[in-house]
């Protein structure tokens, strides 16, 4: 088993690249922090947006957003079962959802602890400027693969 890093943890987020203007409104992205209703609503009105029928935004009807062909739900880990729920309630809605899984690489970014050798030096060397630069040395960067789910909701478009 690998040996275990003492300090601080920070999670990156998988995340790379920008969304384009297209798949800000049709790409919902769950957090474990993310409420349920609250998620629920958000697609709820984003299929509403872009049904013909029921909308009055005509910017969703035009070339740009008529090719979206479905929205899609992303959760990573822990928010599988969240994401999962979600689609079960839209299936029942009578909506066709796609339920795609996979993998997804993250980097992990740990700060050791510092030890109670450093912790005297700082009191003294605080006002330094160089302490900056040699956080960033002391870092240690770790990738790890994550479960990840992926939901695709069929828009209606009558």
């Amino acid at each position: 088993m690998a040996k275990r890093i003492q300090g601080k943890h920070i999670k990156h987020s998988a995340n790379t690249k920008p969304f384009t203007e297209t798949q800000a409104s049709s790409v919902f992205l769950i957090k474990s922090t993310t409420p349920y209703v609250s998620s629920l609503k958000r697609i709820t009105n984003a299929l509403d947006k872009f049904n013909k029928t029921k909308s009055n935004i005509k910017k969703y009807q035009n070339e740009q957003f008529k090719n979206v062909k479905y929205i899609t739900v992303k959760g990573m880990s822990k928010t599988i079962l969240k994401v999962l729920s979600l689609g079960i309630h839209f299936q029942e809605k009578n909506y066709k959802v796609d339920i795609l899984t996979g993998s997804v690489e993250v980097l992990d970014e740990f700060i050791p602890g510092q030890s109670s050798k450093d912790k005297e030096g700082e009191a003294d060397s605080s006002s330094d400027e160089d302490d900056d630069d040699d956080d960033d040395d002391d870092r240690i960067y770790k990738k790890r693969m994550v479960s990840s789910i992926e939901l695709r909701i069929w828009i209606k478009r009558t």
